[in-house]
């Protein structure tokens, strides 16, 4: 009898001896993962963010010009913007639902997925190629049309300084109102396995 309780006691021991050194194990592959994921930053680029149009008396005709000022260059299909929980810029490439010729590459035309109607305005030419159809060009910021010549789409495929996107709402009745004054405005850089804010701004702070 004392000869079984002995037995049970050293396999006790070694399988507890066991469970800790599994438990140690995992411990600490977990804390590399984590150790590896914060101290991936993400690449260096600096962004410019202006606000246009607000307080104009137009309902939808809000823009903002996002310009990569200085850093490295950045691959497009790696960059998201999001204002205000919105996501108007990533790596598909939107175009109009009346048009499937004419597409845009990151612009998302339609920002709210319900409505199925553009509701951010297109810009007429991309690098000289029209990305609109030609009878919709020109006219107002945010004209109802959902193209227009002043918004300038130049992120290229590799986006380096002196690129500049304009992300301008629709002004016509059925658009959604994409663009909000203390909006918050991220773009996101999007690696292999982590994600980093390279730009934090607040869209068209209302004046206190």
């Amino acid at each position: 009898m004392r000869k079984c309780r002995s037995v049970s006691s050293v396999l006790s021991t070694i399988l507890l001896v066991a469970v800790v050194v599994i438990l140690a194990t995992t411990v600490s592959v977990f804390g590399l993962q984590m150790g590896e994921s914060v101290s991936d930053t993400g690449p260096n680029a600096e962004f410019h963010v202006e606000s246009n149009y607000f307080g104009d008396g137009v309902p939808k005709n809000d823009s903002v010009a996002i310009t990569h000022v200085t850093g490295e260059r950045l691959q497009r299909e790696r960059l998201e913007v999001v204002i205000g929980g919105d996501v108007v810029y990533n790596e598909t490439e939107d175009s109009e639902t009346t048009n499937e010729n004419y597409r845009v590459p990151g612009l998302v035309v339609e920002v709210d997925p319900d409505d199925e109607f553009n509701d951010l305005n297109k810009p007429c030419r991309l690098n000289g190629e029209l990305v609109s159809p030609p009878e919709t060009c020109g006219g107002p910021p945010g004209h109802w049309n959902g193209s227009d010549d002043g918004v300038v789409l130049q992120w290229e495929e590799n986006v380096s300084a002196g690129q500049q996107i304009v992300i301008q709402e629709r002004n016509h009745t059925n658009a959604y109102d994409v663009i909000q004054p203390g909006d918050s405005l991220k773009v996101i850089y999007r690696g292999d396995g982590f994600s980093a804010i390279l730009a934090e701004e607040t869209v068209a702070p209302r004046e206190t």
